[in-house]
């Protein structure tokens, strides 16, 4: 005589709501993660996420076995359980090697950008040389901001520290930023100047 199965109602009841808090914390570190721009509390968010992906598929598989008698329920939901938990975790790991490889992120990139033509378009300024990466829990942002010849040094000193506050208060996680001032006139020979006299060394 095989075994038997008792208490699956108490059993299915626990499983439940041990996936709930499971939920509830993971979901919390994944949103603490996010919001701070650290990989490790969010993969530690998902990792709990995915105990409560397996608790679920136990009650989900056994509850259509008990439905359906139909015993091949069970392991089709844990293959889908499975499935989803590789597909998580390729996408940290793929998100891992991108912050290894100081890949940009192009929604944050997109938002400087935006930033700096509005602010600079309304300063009648122009900006180039725009570069962004992440580093750890940091974003680090610089760009070179061009003024008209007779501007102060103190007025585009000014509107540069501006730029670089809004960029700094936009952010959702720490950015530092630098920004470096030219003239718009000659900017372009200065930097063919200087690429030419560096290779003539």
């Amino acid at each position: 005589m095989g075994p038997k199965l008792e208490n699956l109602g108490a059993g299915a009841l626990l499983v439940s709501v041990a996936g709930l808090i499971n939920a509830a914390l993971g979901g919390y570190l994944v949103w603490v993660g996010k919001k701070h721009g650290s990989l490790i509390l969010e993969a530690d968010g998902r990792h709990v996420l995915t105990d409560c992906l397996t608790s679920l598929g136990v009650v989900v598989g056994l509850g259509l076995t008990i439905l359906t008698r139909w015993v091949r329920f069970d392991p089709i939901v844990a293959i889908v359980v499975a499935l989803d938990i590789l597909w998580m975790g390729s996408k940290l790991i793929r998100r891992s090697i991108g912050g290894l490889m100081d890949e940009i992120d192009p929604e944050s990139q997109a938002q400087i950008r935006r930033l700096l033509v509005e602010m600079t378009s309304e300063a009648g300024v122009e900006f180039h040389g725009l570069r962004h990466r992440n580093a750890g829990n940091t974003n680090w942002v610089e760009f070179h901001l061009l003024f008209p010849k007779d501007t102060s040094l103190g007025c585009a000193h000014s509107l540069a520290t501006k730029i670089e506050e809004r960029i700094q208060h936009d952010s959702t996680m720490r950015t530092e930023v630098i920004s470096h001032l030219e003239t718009l006139e000659d900017h372009r020979e200065v930097h063919s100047r200087g690429h030419f006299e560096k290779f003539d060394k």
